[in-house]
């Protein structure tokens, strides 16, 4: 049909040059499309034409389709909708704007199989977020490498407090290692190795252990301890770098989220063979890899901030002051109070802030979302009954 090629060539031209991808990549739908190499991003578009022309119109900003994420996970818990979900799947929607695949077809060659991620490190929840994010793109669960002391911050006891739901079977999507024991690192990654060759697993590590102060900040350097570990299970080895979420002038602190509340970018590089690795000298291997990180979105040297959400950021500080909750727990509340279709669960915890109360019954369920309103309430913020 000449006039349905005419419409999709001119789909994959408009949306190419919005996505700054290749045309090759867009797949038209009906009223959308969707680009293999910013495979969770749909951009919303209308189509018109007559005997002259095709013209195609953008009719919204793009939006996070989580999709092939949230099908991964439905299949692993196989709990059916349960609150962990508005947590999680509220957290991505809010801080990334897009997933960027460098080589669509060179990631799709190795779906299924255990991959190591090595990567920058910008902010607190990018690990988690990039956990959940890259398990169901390669449908293969994600564990990302942390310093021992993040088990007992905001973020750990989170993820530790997710898992001990009722029936939910922990992924892992964390595991901590402790810098001050000489042999933690090595246990750990003889554990990671077993299981990759096991039953599967991917790893992500932060090459360089802890959060950049700023952006434009490239990574310098990195232990050759995991690329060893990927030679040895014979696992690719994919470079990723975040992006967006830092500003260009340095902080005094290292941030959770992204600064100003606002979004950061993932790019996710082409897989390095093994094989390909080992043929390197071994300081070569790893300037090779970290050259392979640093090559990945905008130039290092022009990367600046992706805008901020100020008046979601007051909202949240104003909530913390008042309440006693800290404040990345005032922002996942923000959060949780805005889901568009939260479960049963959050519904209850949202509508308590307006009540002033949270009414609980004799469940594990309950008791389990008392805990949770517990740190997201704050110890003077609406009262929890049971």
């Amino acid at each position: 049909d000449p006039a349905a090629l005419v419409r999709d060539v001119a789909i994959k031209d408009h949306v190419a040059q919005q996505a700054g991808v290749h045309p090759h990549t867009v797949r038209p739908g009906d009223h959308s499309a969707i680009s293999s190499a910013q495979p969770l991003t749909r951009w919303p578009l209308t189509v018109t034409s007559d005997e002259a022309e095709t013209v195609v119109h953008s009719t919204g900003e793009p939006t996070l389709e989580l999709g092939p994420v949230i099908e991964f996970w439905d299949r692993y818990f196989g709990l059916g909708r349960w609150p962990v979900e508005d947590l999680y799947y509220g957290l991505i929607r809010r801080f990334v704007r897009r997933v960027h695949l460098v080589d669509p077809e060179a990631h799709e060659a190795v779906r299924g199989q255990s991959l190591l991620y090595l990567g920058n490190h910008q902010v607190g929840v990018e690990s988690l977020l990039f956990s959940i994010l890259a398990s169901g793109l390669n449908q293969v669960s994600t564990v990302t490498v942390a310093k021992a002391e993040h088990q007992q911050s905001w973020l750990g006891q989170l993820i530790a407090h997710c898992f001990s739901y009722p029936g939910a079977a922990d992924p892992r999507v964390i595991t901590f290692f402790d810098r001050e024991d000489k042999g933690s690192l090595p246990r750990i990654i003889a554990e990671l190795a077993a299981e990759m060759t096991g039953p599967g697993k991917s790893v992500m590590v932060h090459v360089e252990g802890t959060r950049a102060l700023a952006a434009r900040t490239p990574v310098v350097k990195m232990s050759g301890a995991f690329l060893d570990m990927a030679i040895y299970v014979r696992s690719p080895v994919v470079p990723i770098r975040f992006v967006g979420a830092l500003p260009v002038e340095p902080l005094q602190r290292r941030l959770e989220y992204p600064v100003d509340l606002g979004q950061l970018d993932v790019w996710i590089g082409r897989p390095i063979p093994a094989e390909v690795l080992a043929a390197r000298p071994y300081k070569e291997r790893k300037e090779y890899v970290v050259s392979a990180i640093n090559a990945l979105g905008p130039p290092v040297e022009e990367e600046v901030p992706l805008p901020g959400d100020r008046a979601m950021e007051q909202r949240a500080l104003a909530w913390s002051a008042q309440t006693g909750a800290t404040p990345p727990h005032a922002v996942l509340l923000e959060i949780l109070q805005r889901s568009e279709a939260p479960t049963p669960a959050i519904a209850r915890l949202a509508q308590g802030v307006i009540d002033g109360h949270l009414a609980l019954e004799d469940t594990p369920e309950d008791r389990w979302l008392g805990e949770l309103a517990r740190r997201l309430y704050g110890p003077r913020g609406p009262s929890i009954v049971s």
